[in-house]
């Protein structure tokens, strides 16, 4: 299993003219998932075991950092929403 976090809001610069994406019956703390694609890695709720706090933005353990938009009335991960995704996770890698 791997751990997905979701960085504070406050640690992340904003892009000029990008607006607030939530509203309160879509937000990840009422339990809405993060990327809508349920296909998506990305497509978790804040409960989930593997994940870590909540927001719009996500750290994977491979370092890789997506967002989230309104895609009509949808909530993607950047990638699935510009069709590139759906996103994977590869394999945890092995440790001793």
């Amino acid at each position: 299993m791997q751990l997905l976090r979701f960085p504070a809001a406050a640690t992340r610069e904003r892009a000029p003219g990008i607006e607030d994406v939530l509203t309160a019956e879509n937000e990840p703390e009422c339990g809405a998932p993060f990327c809508d694609n349920a296909h998506c890695a990305l497509h978790v709720r804040p409960k989930d075991l593997h994940v870590e706090g909540g927001g719009n933005w996500v750290s994977l353990p491979d370092g890789r950092t997506f967002g989230r938009s309104r895609f009509g009335n949808t909530l993607l991960c950047d990638a699935c929403g510009t069709r590139r995704g759906p996103v994977r996770l590869g394999a945890a890698p092995i440790t001793n």
